[in-house]
């Protein structure tokens, strides 16, 4: 979404890239967690962060972002969007190990 969105409607554009780096910041979380065992004496704290975080990007993007959005773009290109993710959701992975998942990240720190 946050691409077409970003070639849509430019004035998005510092949103978009908040976006991108709140999915990176939860991504790296999601790895992290990955790596250690629940009994780690910092695991609470980093899912405590990581909800947070994630609820934090939602709301914002509920109550911020999606109205700008439905706003400036068409209800057409609205449902070509969503066609669009429903499709990539069925190559989607399914877990932060899968390696999908590990290339986003990696791809991710590296940019």
């Amino acid at each position: 979404m946050y691409p077409r969105v970003r070639t849509l409607l430019p004035e998005l554009e510092s949103d978009v890239l908040e976006s991108y780096e709140e999915n990176h910041v939860a991504d790296v979380m999601v790895m992290n967690l990955v790596a250690m065992k629940p009994d780690a004496e910092r695991f609470d704290a980093k899912m405590r962060v990581l909800i947070e975080n994630v609820t934090h990007h939602m709301d914002e993007e509920e109550n911020d972002w999606f109205p700008k959005v439905r706003k400036g773009v068409s209800r057409g290109e609205l449902q070509e969007i969503g066609a669009r993710m429903l499709e990539a959701r069925k190559t989607a992975p399914r877990s932060p190990t899968q390696p999908g998942a590990l290339k986003k990240v990696v791809d991710a720190i590296i940019a």
